[in-house]
């Protein structure tokens, strides 16, 4: 049996890159390919120790791990996936989870095509 890929997320936390009175965190999801979901948490954390030295940051832990389906990783691949009960609507969830006033993030206008 071929070895799985997991995706493994780490917190890190950017104090020289932060905000007056506020903390830069970042969340960083890695790719592994290896026998036991485990065995990704430990490669994960020595790449992010060596992440946090080269980026002078602070590793904070690796916080949850994702098994990828797909054998063979390619376009269109499902990488990552959270599920999350909430009794917000689309609009809040999306406000308090997704994308906040807080989030450092480039803002993306899809061009989709009319059928």
């Amino acid at each position: 049996m071929k070895e799985p890929w997991y995706a493994v997320r780490c917190l890190f936390s950017h104090p020289t890159r932060a905000r007056k009175g506020e903390t830069l965190f970042e969340e960083r999801i890695t790719l592994w390919k290896c026998a036991s979901e485990n065995e990704a948490y430990l490669k994960a954390e020595t790449e992010a120790a060596k992440y946090a030295t080269e980026a002078n940051c602070i590793f904070i832990r690796a916080t949850d791990a994702f098994h990828l389906f797909d054998e063979l990783v390619s376009e269109g691949s499902e990488v990552w996936s959270t599920m999350r009960g909430s009794r917000f609507n689309a609009e809040q969830y999306e406000d308090t989870f997704i994308s906040t006033s807080a989030d450092r993030q480039h803002t993306i206008n899809v061009q989709r095509e009319q059928s």
